[in-house]
């Protein structure tokens, strides 16, 4: 009987010290995540026998209904990459583990190595839904070489630019966007708000702030770009039309960076960074805040490797493996990665030292989207405002004052919706 005991508690032990194996969906090219998978064989697993499984999974829509379908399955990974607005939105449903309420003062170190613009979207009262690996950020590029030829200098505000844009129109150029963020859309309305020193929602979360009247000034001064300016209401092809010259500004995105300084040879010296235009404060100073987007880890309640995947997360978030996966992605794919870990960011050393400068300069003026319930629904309302003014020639008052009505409406019967989970959050407080 002492045998059979003995070799029940040998086999029962033997179970427990099995190293776990933690699954992570993450969007990314096959190439990132084999850099990604020889890292931690080096240096991960080896230190702590935790074994990690990577899975790719697919942007846009279909990643927001992947990891819907799979919370509501209870078919999740550890792990997954997800939206830079989505961790909230998935946390209060209740799929998504609160590190900061699991994890305490680990959680909040890992929190502050990150861009601060960039973790507002992770902000809400004092939950930890998630942790940013990298982002995506609004950059403004030119040709130095055609301003020089003209001798226009570099715009730094919005009245700079609405100085230098009939000269450039008299030569049939233009400042274009070759994303998002400067067509008829609620990221540039966004960027506008921002400058003029207002958030999108109220400090308590609870209403937009687009019926105010700073909100309906900075909306008009947006849309009169494309009505009174003739700036171009739909997104440009990047890489030709800063070649062609037709438009020697563009308000852009980070990743078209490494297009044109690898796509583009035979630009090389013609193009510069500058920060995206501002608006001038009251005190003389230039605000140069634009749109920046995380990619966040989440971890789900159904996780049954918890402590495995935050081990995880502690190791890979820290400043010198964020620092070597960058360098390992730029030396074999010639991609630009940029680690949310500031520190490592900062010491990105094969982009050039001015180019680096500008970049880390915009990324701290940077801010992300506030989290509110129903915000994030509600965008498409200032979406659709700003187009009937840009597009159908309505009144930009009446509209913004439409779209803040409905938002609001949306916004109110979300946090009827979660009452509960609203409640339990004000205890934390």
């Amino acid at each position: 009987m002492t045998k059979i005991f003995l070799l029940i508690l040998i086999l029962a032990l033997s179970v427990q010290a099995k190293p776990a194996t933690i699954e992570i969906w993450q969007a990314s090219m096959e190439e990132s995540i084999k850099i990604m998978k020889t890292l931690i064989e080096e240096h991960f697993t080896p230190n702590t026998g935790i074994e990690v499984r990577i899975n790719t999974m697919p942007g846009g829509t279909e990643q927001w209904n992947k990891v819907l379908l799979a919370m509501a399955t209870n078919d999740t990974p550890d792990l997954a990459i997800i939206g830079s607005e989505w961790p909230l939105e998935f946390g209060i449903r209740g799929g998504l583990v609160d590190m900061k309420a699991m994890f305490g003062q680990e959680y909040d170190e890992l929190f502050k190595l990150s861009f601060p613009g960039l973790n507002q979207s992770l902000d809400y009262y004092k939950t930890g839904f998630g942790l940013n690996l990298s982002f995506g950020q609004t950059l403004t590029y030119y040709r130095n070489d055609i301003f020089a030829e003209n001798g226009w200098g570099v715009p730094r505000s919005w009245d700079d630019v609405r100085t230098l844009l009939p000269k450039m129109q008299a030569k049939k150029m233009n400042l274009g966007s070759s994303v998002w963020y400067l067509i008829p859309d609620w990221f540039g309305a966004y960027i506008f708000m921002w400058q003029n020193g207002l958030r999108e929602v109220n400090t308590e979360r609870t209403k937009t702030t687009w019926d105010s009247p700073e909100a309906v000034k900075a909306f008009k001064e947006f849309c009169e770009l494309f009505t009174k300016h003739n700036v171009p209401k739909e997104s440009i092809p990047f890489i030709s039309s800063i070649s062609s010259g037709d438009y020697p500004l563009i308000v852009g995105i980070s990743w078209d960076y490494s297009n044109l300084y690898l796509g583009a040879p035979n630009l090389k010296g013609k193009w510069e960074l500058c920060l995206t235009p501002g608006t001038k404060q009251k005190d003389g100073t230039i605000n140069h805040s634009a749109y920046i987007g995380g990619n966040p880890y989440v971890m789900f309640k159904g996780s049954k490797n918890k402590e495995a995947a935050w081990e995880f997360l502690k190791w890979w978030l820290q400043p010198d493996i964020q620092k070597e996966y960058a360098k390992r992605q730029w030396d074999h794919l010639n991609l630009i990665y940029q680690p949310a870990t500031m520190e490592a960011y900062n010491s990105l050393s094969f982009i050039p030292e001015n180019h680096l400068k500008v970049m880390n300069e915009q990324t701290k003026a940077c801010k992300a989207p506030l989290f509110a319930l129903g915000l994030v629904v509600s965008q498409r309302y200032l979406t659709n405002a700003a187009r009937s003014v840009v597009i159908g020639n309505a009144n930009p008052e009446t509209e913004m004052l439409k779209a803040a009505d409905l938002a609001n409406q949306e916004m109110a019967r979300k946090q009827k919706e979660y009452t509960r989970f609203i409640n339990e959050l004000n205890k934390k407080k």
